[in-house]
């Protein structure tokens, strides 16, 4: 069984691997399996599987069980199990399998399509912490205002909160850090995250360029900050093209196909990428130095 994660290893660049599918709809392992290659060559050390960026509402707790239980397996990253879907019950599940397949802690989102009163999320996370006895990183994915999070963040269970916009990752870090880690998820200004106190970033882009991303880290931890203002220059508009909300799995894995990494399609009804995007997002990738 996997050590848990501690609150002071969540740090730097933290990758959501996507999951990969067969043109059947069926996970597809080798495919996976090149991904968790790639990671570790770029030197990650921890990730997030079963994520939104991999496709973890549409994965059952069987799936997310087995592309856990492979990545423990066939590599030496330690995994934090996403865990996205609509009950409690479903929710702990989830954890249990995830656990039991080698995960070190889950990143809770919110329960889907229906949310529940400020009281009903923390007994949701109190409910899932008991019963699985991980560690949690609450992904704040409907964008509860900074007064709710900084309830969250006073739950034994939670270790970390995953925060989108700017402003609020900064006043979480100034109202509750010095309780849990703050995870930026701002994938075009991270760096600005990093100034103000954030300790790691989870975010698809780190998916799609997980050594480019640890630059921008490194900058930030040497201070470098008209570095890192340089690297992320550079990055942005490819960032910016991976947080549209319109068909987001299709973009993500486009950008990494595109860059000669093999990660399939997206499960359907996900995928056709319009043209102008494609082009879009070609266009930033050569920007980026990563496209001839």
């Amino acid at each position: 069984m996997a050590t848990v994660l501690q609150k002071d290893e969540i740090k730097g660049i933290i990758p959501p691997l996507v999951s990969t599918f067969r043109p059947d709809g069926d996970l597809d392992l080798d495919l996976f399996k090149g991904e968790l290659r790639f990671m570790e060559s770029a030197g990650i050390r921890l990730a997030v599987v079963g994520g939104s960026t991999g496709s973890g509402d549409e994965l059952s707790a069987e799936e997310l069980e087995l592309l856990v239980e492979t990545a423990t397996a066939n590599s030496k990253l330690r995994v934090i199990a996403g865990i996205i879907t609509t009950t409690t019950r479903d929710a702990i599940k989830r954890g249990l399998l995830a656990k039991q397949a080698g995960a070190c802690a889950l990143m809770l989102g919110p329960p889907i399509y229906n949310t529940p009163s400020g009281e009903g999320l923390e007994k949701f996370i109190q409910d899932v912490g008991a019963a699985t006895s991980l560690p949690i990183i609450y992904y704040n994915h409907f964008f509860n205002p900074p007064a709710v999070m900084q309830r969250v963040a006073q739950l034994p269970e939670v270790i970390c909160v995953k925060e989108v916009a700017l402003e609020p990752v900064t006043e979480l870090v100034q109202t509750v850090g010095d309780r849990v880690a703050i995870a930026a998820g701002a994938d075009s200004v991270n760096i600005a995250s990093f100034l103000f106190g954030a300790q790691a970033s989870i975010s698809g882009i780190n998916t799609v360029i997980p050594k480019q991303y640890g630059e921008i880290f490194a900058a930030h931890a040497a201070g470098d900050y008209v570095l890192g203002r340089k690297l992320t220059d550079k990055i942005a508009p490819l960032a910016r093209e991976m947080t549209k909300s319109v068909n987001f799995p299709a973009r993500i894995k486009f950008a990494i196909n595109a860059q000669g990494r093999k990660v399939g399609e997206p499960r359907k009804p996900n995928g056709n990428l319009a043209k102008q995007d494609q082009e879009n997002i070609l266009k930033a990738l050569k920007l980026a130095g990563l496209l001839a």
